[in-house]
């Protein structure tokens, strides 16, 4: 993953354990204060709400319209989605 790319928020395609490739939109600096909050409130639907808002269907578009439409989703796709979309907050500290 490129710095230059994180800081312009290019999307990124991952491939889940599964093999399914998804594209994630990268964390603006407003994603980590929501992102930071989110996790000291509520810590068990933080990856729902990483699903929620970085998840993006093949038009770019977000695929979940809210948390809660994430937490009905399938628990393993966005356990593995959430920890996909947590890498990229994590761009650029080495």
């Amino acid at each position: 993953m490129s710095i230059s790319d994180a800081l312009q928020l290019k999307d990124v395609t991952v491939t889940l354990p599964a093999g399914r490739a998804v594209t994630l939109r990268r964390p603006s600096a407003l994603d980590f204060i929501d992102g930071a909050e989110m996790a000291s409130k509520t810590p068990a639907r933080l990856y729902a709400w990483l699903a929620y808002r970085h998840l993006l269907d093949e038009f770019g578009r977000p695929v979940f319209a809210s948390v809660e439409a994430a937490l009905d989703a399938d628990g393993l796709l966005i356990l593995q989605i959430g920890r996909e979309a947590e890498k990229l907050y994590e761009e650029g500290r080495d």
